[in-house]
């Protein structure tokens, strides 16, 4: 889950809707490496009032990559919005990005407060986002090599809230990152929500941290997870996981 712990992690400064301990904006963007392949998409994230920045891309705010004079839009292909104060976009550009070059992802009209960028410890400030294209990309979709199980889950009280997890490991196999579409379902409601969460070591939490998080226990204690694979580049598994059945944890 390494995407969604920036954001319940990083925000741990100023408050938000009296949570002293929780900052009240963030946005976070994938991938998070410095070059990347010429089809790769990107995965933008935006956390508790960031996220109307997410669900205004493109009309208040447009995004797009800029090299130079060269100006390349990026649409939204995927929304998620998660269940505590988290909300997503996946992106694609609108047009082929040159090997060799450097862009810039620029979003425009952004708010004084929304600092978006890659923060410098050493200038206290936020430096541009930049990627240079690599003249590679892949065709091959993730591959399932061990299938999905509950590893172990984990309750803990903070001040400001609980966090909580359940975390699941799988292995899989790909050229590229590897993104996975997780939908989490009630079996008391039958409600389902998705949301795309990283692949870390093997692992996948599903939850909410003190702050912030894809997922919420708050109908009924028994839920299931399906698991569906796809890499950056917007390559996907030919099949789902099993639906696998859960608990939530519990004091």
């Amino acid at each position: 889950m390494k995407f969604s712990m920036i954001a319940l992690l990083a925000f741990l400064s100023i408050g938000f809707n009296g949570l002293a301990d929780c900052a009240g904006t963030g946005l976070n963007l994938l991938p998070s490496q410095k070059e990347i392949k010429k089809t790769s998409l990107f995965l933008l994230e935006g956390y508790a009032e960031s996220q109307h920045v997410i669900t205004d891309l493109n009309t208040k705010y447009p995004i797009y990559l800029k090299s130079g004079n060269e100006r390349i839009p990026l649409e939204v292909i995927e929304t998620h919005v998660g269940q505590f104060y988290l909300t997503q976009v996946l992106l694609k550009p609108k047009a082929p990005l040159t090997p060799g070059k450097e862009y810039q992802v620029v979003i425009e009209h952004l708010p004084d407060y929304e600092n978006f960028g890659n923060y410098n410890s050493k200038t206290n400030k936020y430096d541009p986002i930049t990627y240079l294209i690599k003249d590679s990309s892949d065709e091959g979709v993730p591959q399932w090599i061990e299938a999905p199980k509950e590893k172990d889950k984990s309750l803990v009280h903070y001040g400001c809230g609980p966090s909580i997890m359940v975390n699941f490991t799988f292995t899989v196999k790909d050229a590229s990152d590897i993104w996975v579409l997780t939908t989490v379902k009630s079996k008391e409601t039958g409600t389902t929500i998705s949301y795309i969460l990283s692949l870390s070591e093997s692992r996948v939490s599903i939850g909410h941290g003190m702050c912030a998080g894809a997922f919420t226990f708050n109908e009924g204690t028994d839920y299931e997870v399906q698991f569906s694979l796809m890499d950056s580049l917007g390559n996907k598994s030919e099949k789902a996981s099993e639906w696998i059945a859960f608990t939530k944890p519990a004091n």
